[in-house]
């Protein structure tokens, strides 16, 4: 497999190597990665790759080869999934997730097919790619797979080669803020960066007075500047094909940009396209609008909601059951100045809205970390306290803002709930609040109204309808993310003012382990997983009882609870199969193997018992249970070897003894490999023969074996469930054929358990006494008549 993955990197540098590019353009390849492939069961069954792409690329080019190590093996289909930021939201069989759920519709999903020596590869193209973490997730597609134990067959091994490789673009100028400045091109197509800070509430970007300056050029005026493009974050790709989404301009003509909600503390990238060197202007121009710290007079009067105080770390009740513009008479927008603008006055207050009307508070909310694995809180902060409250009015939008962090925030869920705290039976008037939540940049704010791009990304509350609402988003992407409220009042149907002068609204943004929030996480039918793979860690949930999706919540191939219970009877109550062996070893007086057959018997139907998701009794730790089940299991088999050998007593013991320390020894190494049960019944079987070998030539003839029928009905019982267990058991029927393994294994038992003790003994000394007798008649002339009788008698009393 190694060698094979060193054909696959030489080749890709080789392709590396014979690409050139103009512009200055350099091509950088990333590490390969290569990763085990497995069928989707859970999540853990997911490789998973990450590249870190640079700025200023051009464009990104995966590419991808799935092997197999053998040519025997049949193909399988491979999913590969491409995500930028975050891990790939893996959705399997398009199950159906929970309607508060929210997945970012950025994913790129590709499929390829195995191979042994694969002849081609599989490429994704990005064009202008987001710098930062890309994530590839990668898994086989699910077939009926055997059960058995590692060794027993040929198992059939996949992998997944991955390169990444880049188109940078080098030596971008950068354009300065709220300055003129002229501009001259080199290049057809030329690129330049702007720098828009935190806090840009709005920007533009002025072009004009182009400029040939090749002579040769001047008939061409009218094409001064053949296309224009801006873009946030990433290099404009220039699509010959398509040219309606450029800017074109004269050398008479002035284009602006403008960008009312921008990305901010980003880069953005100027594509400039002309057919010759050309010169010209642009500007700048930026409108900023800080974020603002809440005040103790914002919470301390006008909210009556608990505060947590930092310096306590216990949550207060406020007491302020009278509202304060009851108790002055202020007028409303002073009021609201003194609110919102604690420390601004009405005035600049005044004349923000009069230079730009869009420009809405924004407050951002602190992260509190939690001792649980991605368990974070983000809460409104004052000079001393944290809370999750809001309060509203309907002269404007407020807006909150909160990080979610590369790695160690995205392996979770983000829980958004909102939850309208109004007592409609108070009010005539109808209040409806609108949230809209976005990633990267601000909500777009239209005639005063808030609006969001995506409506599953919308919240709607209403006194008269829905007072509270949550939003999910598995594996978050890392950026800033914004959530803006807009409080309207409504009488029948027509808009007015609101009548009161705060709104409440209980705001609780969350980062939890998988998706819901409390112990059941993953619903009724799934349990959280934390699975790390390399320096990387997330979680999922792990479904059971047929339940599937992210959440655990698609019922569509669900097992029905009775057929559960049967399955779990069938794999518990099939172990009573043992008992007639068990019976039969204390009458027969076999005391010891009797007590390993009835170990046998409880820890595997308490191992099955708890092994069973949905419906589970564990009287002991599963691990526990599942190492006593392979233990007793195999040493059944064990002692029923030594009592068939019919060794001598002072012997028995030591071989007891010595099976217990190589049955331990090899289940503690690989209780699932095929030598911790191989090597214990192959020195098993060796016992008996070993020991009817050495009777033959104690004997000095070859004996028929005691029993040959019943030897021989209990070795293809036997034999029969091995065939069950390592050719016929799969994973849809395994309830059914290992419940049937049960029963044949422990019916094997009583053909191949010797007759009763007594007698097995009674039959070695009357054997021992004729070969004595023998002996000793052909050694003497003389016979000694009384010494037969006396012989004769004592074997007659034997008998």
């Amino acid at each position: 497999m190694s060698l094979q993955m060193q054909g696959f990197i030489q080749f890709v540098l080789l392709l590396i190597n014979a690409i050139h590019l103009k512009n200055g353009d350099c091509v950088t390849p990333e590490a390969s990665q290569e990763g085990p492939l497995r069928s989707f069961k859970t999540h853990k069954d997911i490789v998973i790759f990450q590249y870190n792409v640079p700025k200023e690329v051009l464009r990104a080019t995966w590419q991808f080869s799935a092997f197999m190590d053998n040519k025997n093996c049949p193909p399988r289909t491979v999913n590969i999934f491409l995500k930028w930021g975050s891990y790939p939201a893996i959705n399997v069989n398009n199950a159906t997730y929970p309607t508060q759920m929210y997945l970012e519709n950025n994913t790129i999903q590709i499929t390829t097919i195995t191979a042994f020596e694969p002849k081609s590869m599989t490429i994704i193209p990005v064009y202008s790619p987001e710098p930062g973490d890309w994530f590839v997730g990668a898994h086989l597609s699910s077939w009926d797979e055997s059960v058995h134990q590692k060794g027993i067959g040929r198992d059939c091994h996949y992998s997944l080669g991955s390169v990444g490789v880049w188109s940078e673009t080098s030596n971008i100028n950068s354009i300065p803020l709220d300055y003129q400045i002229s501009i001259r091109t080199i290049e057809t197509i030329s690129y330049y960066k702007i720098y828009i800070p935190m806090n840009t509430w709005t920007f533009k970007v002025d072009i004009w007075d182009c400029n040939f300056t090749l002579k040769s050029s001047l008939n061409m005026q009218n094409k001064c500047i053949k296309n224009l493009s801006l873009k946030a974050r990433s290099l404009p790709h220039y699509n010959h094909s398509n040219l309606s989404s450029f800017g074109r301009i004269t050398s008479m003509d002035k284009y602006t940009f403008t960008e009312l909600f921008p990305f901010q503390d980003s880069w953005y990238y100027l594509m400039v396209v002309s057919e010759s060197a050309i010169s010209f202007s642009v500007k700048v121009t930026t409108f900023e609008c800080p974020v603002r710290t809440l005040g103790d007079t914002y919470t301390r009067r006008y909210m009556h909601a608990p505060i947590y105080h930092t310096s306590s770390e216990k949550f207060h009740d406020v007491d302020s059951q009278k509202s304060y513009f009851q108790s002055h008479s202020m007028n409303r927008s002073n009021i609201l100045s003194k609110i919102i603008f604690e420390n601004q006055s009405l005035s600049d207050f005044v004349g923000e809205e009069r230079h730009s009307n869009s420009c809405i508070p924004r407050y951002r909310l602190v992260r509190i970390q939690n001792p649980q694995t991605f368990s974070r809180d983000f809460l409104l902060r004052g000079r001393d306290w944290l809370t999750s409250w809001v309060a509203l009015t309907d002269a404007y939008p407020i807006i909150t803002q909160f990080d979610i962090l590369p790695l160690i925030d995205i392996g979770g869920s983000l829980e958004i709930n909102l939850n309208l705290e109004l007592d409609k039976s108070q009010h005539k008037q109808q209040v409806a609040v609108d949230i809209c939540i976005s990633r990267g940049r601000v909500p777009k704010q239209l005639l005063g109204y808030i609006t969001c791009d995506n409506m599953r990304t919308t919240i709607k509350l209403s006194t008269s309808g829905v007072y509270n609402s949550s939003l999910l988003i598995p594996y978050p992407q890392p950026d800033t993310w914004y959530i803006a409220l807009q409080a309207i009042c409504y009488v029948n149907g027509i808009k007015v003012h609101c009548e009161m002068e705060e709104i409440l609204l209980s705001l609780s943004v969350k980062l939890q382990a998988c998706i819901f929030k409390g112990r059941q996480s993953c619903g009724q039918y799934g349990v959280c997983q934390e699975i790390q793979k390399g320096l990387f860690i997330y979680t999922a949930c792990e479904c059971f009882a047929g339940h599937q999706g992210l959440a655990c919540t698609d019922s569509s191939n669900a097992i029905s609870k009775i057929s559960i219970l049967l399955e779990t009877l069938g794999l518990t109550l099939s172990n009573l199969a043992f008992m007639p062996a068990i019976y039969l070893a204390f009458i027969r007086k076999f005391y010891t193997e009797g007590f390993i057959y009835t170990c046998t018997m409880l820890f595997s139907a308490f191992y099955h018992a708890c092994d069973q998701q949905s419906i589970s009794f564990c009287v002991a730790k599963y691990n526990v249970l599942q190492y006593c089940d392979f233990f007793s299991g195999i040493l059944a088999f064990w002692v029923t070897f030594v009592t068939m050998a019919g060794l001598p007593v002072q012997y028995i013991s030591t071989f007891h003894m010595m099976g217990v320390i190589i049955i331990t020894f090899g289940v503690e190494s690989d209780k699932n490999g095929l030598a911790s049960s191989l090597i214990p019944i192959v020195i098993g079987v060796a016992i008996p023969l070993c020991s009817y070998t050495y009777d033959c030539y104690k004997k000095k003839k070859i004996s028929r074996p005691k029993r040959p029928i019943k030897l021989l009905i209990g070795l293809c019982l036997a034999g029969c469930g091995v065939l069950l267990f390592s050719l016929i058991e799969t994973e849809s029927n395994y309830k059914y054929v290992h419940s049937a393994w049960h029963v044949i294994i422990a019916v094997s038992l009583i053909f191949l358990l010797p007759l009763e003790k007594e007698k097995i003994l009674t039959n070695e000394i009357k054997e021992e006494t004729i070969h004595s007798i023998n002996k000793k008649s052909s050694d003497e002339s003389l016979l000694d008549i009384e010494g037969i009788q006396r012989d004769n008698y004592l074997i007659a009393d034997l008998s």
